[in-house]
Parts: structure tokens; C-alpha cells; sequence
């Protein structure tokens, strides 16, 4: 990711959350924010069928 943002290349990692303990139920919000954190050229694609998630997913990015 550092290298894409020194080179000024956006970063889309489709599913970022689709594995581990995040997606397990797991707090979404945390590993979400943290990527949006590293800076404007990471745009994930959160993926769930969970509504839960799906309101974690929106706090997040609020």
C-alpha cells in the first residue's frame, strides 16, 4: 500500500474482510477503518451478506 501511495496508484482490495477473524464475526469496524486510514488513493470493497456487518461496514466508513 505505501508503495502504491508514493507512486500515486489507487489500491481497491476487493473483500478485504473475507477471511480471518473479521469475518468470522469478529468487530469489522476496526480492520475497515484501518484501511481507509492509510490513505485517500485505498478504496476497499467490503463484501458481506450479513446485515450486522453491513452496519459495521457503514459506521466505518461514517
Amino acid at each position: 500500500m505505501d508503495l502504491c501511495r508514493d507512486e500515486e496508484i489507487p489500491f481497491v482490495p476487493y473483500r478485504p474482510l473475507d477471511a480471518g477473524a473479521a469475518a468470522s464475526g469478529g468487530d469489522l469496524t476496526t480492520p475497515l477503518t484501518w484501511l481507509l486510514a492509510r490513505g485517500p488513493h485505498v478504496a476497499p470493497i467490503p463484501g458481506t451478506s450479513n446485515p450486522h456487518h453491513l452496519a459495521a461496514i457503514v459506521q466505518a466508513v461514517d
